[in-house]
């Protein structure tokens, strides 16, 4: 059964996962072995491998990544794993190798390539072993635009299939009467990447993410402009399509970021839900990942990162500000964002009219509730219907014992 014939009629959007999905260790580590060992995703953006030797550690599921741009141009992805010992070759984190990767326990060497090209006292200690035999274990990569995909399983789907429809849409949907182009990261400059610590599991926040019930009521004044009653979803493969219009006479053309070339100041919001744990979301002015980071069963790390037209900073002027100050809910932050006209000092997450402390709020509020104990997930409203098409494609990985 093909995922589009999964979507669920007003009448059959339900909460198809138990509470213990979203609370239970033992589930959690289901997810890590078969889902996230299994999945393409998100790794980061081709200009993060700008030279030869710049990596990233990415960690799927049980799987430690060593994503990186080799001495020939190619991206690739390499277990995290010494063919010697299987130690752990490089710490989370990012950085540039030079020309080589070198494990800080015995000295083996590997080149760009992941093939093993020295081994510490070879000649009197190895001098039967085949270096050839021994270069790193490959992951898969898949880079679509300026997105840097990888999968630890070299049996999974391919990529290209993986994605479905969702080039096409993102290229061609046309949401509003006066648009001529879509959104095109790759000609869009990265302003801000904020790190956001979430005491809630990763599904609560995704769900959050592709609920649309929500948005006119949690998001009553942070999301004023938008015409919710019109807001319309369909999945895309496994993945979920969503737009939702600005109410009419509203338009961001005369706001301090310019929209984006070919998007009017009409635009609403559109985003593309990338199974499992990440989202491309899309205004007027900017273009953003959303990335979900599953942490712990009731914590998780989302990374979002925003792209706008390269003019932007020079007409914002005074309305963008650098990221200094940090809110305790931020773990990382960098690049610039658009001044926030509240104090939050003492100010309740529900009284701050910013649309991520809300949610984050919110997510931590339902994390709390589904371990009480008492917790059972009621009916769910057509608006929330994406969210049983996730726990659908979800069941397809880990199937309720």
């Amino acid at each position: 059964m093909s995922p589009e014939s999964l979507i669920p009629s007003p009448a059959e959007a339900r909460q198809l996962l138990p509470v213990e999905a979203y609370i239970s260790a033992d589930w959690f580590q289901r997810e890590q072995r078969e889902l996230f060992s299994r999945s393409w995703v998100f790794a980061g953006m081709t200009e993060d491998f700008a030279k030869a030797g710049d990596y990233r550690c990415q960690r799927l599921g049980g799987n430690a990544l060593i994503v990186l741009r080799d001495d020939k141009g190619a991206i690739r992805a390499f277990h995290n794993v010494c063919r010697h010992r299987g130690a752990r070759l490089l710490e989370e984190g990012q950085g540039n190798l030079g020309g080589t990767i070198v494990c800080f326990y015995h000295r083996w060497t590997y080149d760009l390539s992941g093939a093993l090209s020295a081994i510490a006292f070879e000649r009197s200690q190895f001098s039967e072993v085949d270096r050839s035999c021994l270069g790193l274990k490959p992951a898969r990569v898949g880079i679509w635009k300026n997105l840097v995909f990888v999968n630890p399983d070299p049996e999974a789907e391919p990529f290209e299939r993986w994605l479905a429809d969702v080039p096409r849409r993102h290229d061609s949907d046309l949401h509003d009467p006066a648009q001529t182009g879509t959104h095109d990261p790759e000609r869009l400059i990265e302003v801000s990447d904020i790190s956001y610590r979430i005491k809630a599991n990763w599904k609560i926040v995704t769900e959050n993410f592709i609920d649309g019930y929500h948005l006119p009521l949690l998001h009553r004044i942070s999301l004023a402009d938008g015409d919710f009653t019109r807001q319309r979803w369909e999945p895309a493969g496994r993945h979920v399509a969503f737009y939702r219009p600005l109410k009419p006479g509203i338009s961001h053309d005369r706001g301090p970021v310019p929209p984006v070339e070919g998007v009017p100041g009409t635009y609403g919001a559109a985003y593309y839900w990338l199974f499992p744990n990440v989202a491309l979301f899309e205004t007027a002015t900017s273009w953003s990942t959303f990335h979900v980071v599953p942490v712990g069963p009731a914590e998780s790390i989302v990374h979002s990162r925003m792209r706008v037209m390269p003019e932007a900073l020079d007409r914002a002027g005074s309305d963008m500000a650098e990221i200094t100050d940090l809110p305790p809910y931020v773990i990382r932050a960098k690049g610039r964002i658009p001044e926030e006209p509240i104090d939050l000092a003492g100010t309740h997450p529900l009284k701050s009219d910013l649309v991520m402390l809300e949610d984050i709020y919110a997510c931590e509020a339902v994390q709390e509730g589904l371990e009480s104990g008492v917790a059972e997930i009621g009916p769910l409203s057509r608006w929330e219907a994406p969210m049983t098409f996730f726990q659908r494609q979800l069941l397809d990985f880990l199937p309720v014992p």
